[in-house]
């Protein structure tokens, strides 16, 4: 689900998508590009939210192996 108040605002000038960046979701990065490069004008901002959505998946992607992973070595390595 977008806040389309928290993408408008974010968008609204380079501080408060600066101040705003890490409080939107993937979904709502993901809108915010799409608003911003139908406008064409400001490369800053997309160069911005595309670092973001990168990181956000990065995270969400460690997350996954973490899980994944620990999780299994965890189960496969019983002392009793």
């Amino acid at each position: 689900m977008v806040r389309k108040f928290e993408v408008t605002r974010a968008l609204d000038s380079f501080g408060a998508l600066v101040s705003g960046l890490n409080d939107l979701t993937e979904e709502e990065v993901i809108a915010a590009l799409d608003l911003e490069s139908s406008t064409r004008r400001r490369q800053s901002f997309i160069d911005r939210l595309i670092s973001r959505a990168v990181r956000l998946n990065e995270v969400s992607y460690s997350r996954q192996l973490k899980e994944k992973y620990h999780g299994q070595s965890k189960k496969s390595v019983d002392p009793s």
